[in-house]
C-alpha cells in the first residue's frame, strides 16, 4: 500500500505541469488519477484482484513467445 501511495505522490508532483494546460487536461489527470488509486489500492487489498502486471502479461503474452 506504501507503493500505491508513493507513485500517487509522484503523480501529483505533476501538477505545476498540469495546472497551466487546458481543462480538458485537467480533468483527464484527475480522472486517471482516481483510476489508477482505485486499481492499485484493490490489488493490495482485495484476495485475487489482477495486479498491473498480471494485467499487461495477459494482453501481451503473446509477445513473449515471439521473442523467448
Amino acid at each position: 500500500m506504501i507503493a500505491v501511495l508513493l507513485f500517487a505522490v509522484l503523480y501529483i508532483l505533476e501538477w505545476p505541469m498540469i495546472k497551466s494546460s487546458k481543462k480538458g487536461m485537467k480533468r483527464a489527470y484527475f480522472v486517471l488519477l482516481g483510476i489508477f488509486l482505485l486499481w492499485n489500492s484493490l490489488a493490495v487489498s482485495v484476495p485475487g484482484w489482477p495486479n498491473p502486471n498480471d494485467v499487461i502479461r495477459l494482453v501481451f503474452g503473446w509477445a513473449d513467445r515471439l521473442f523467448g
